[in-house]
């Protein structure tokens, strides 16, 4: 008789641990939605200032192709 309790807490303990980890993923994931949106509506903004910044300066147009020279990525 004396097993069933320390289980049943233990059990109890992993129910509530889960419970707080669903918690925590819901907020950050709650909070990583709100920061896609501001950056969204950063990209809007910018998008528009390009736009904006072309048909006053017709002759000046985004490069072709990435900057030539050495990459600073690693591979």
């Amino acid at each position: 008789m004396s097993n069933i309790l320390p289980t049943d807490d233990r059990e109890h303990r992993l129910i509530e641990a889960v419970v707080s980890l669903a918690k925590s993923f819901r907020e950050e994931r709650d909070r990583l939605s709100r920061r896609l949106s501001q950056l969204e509506r950063e990209i809007d903004t910018l998008a528009f200032k390009l736009d904006q910044r072309q048909r006053e300066f017709p002759g000046t147009a985004l490069p072709a192709g990435p900057p030539t020279g050495p990459s600073r990525t690693r591979s």
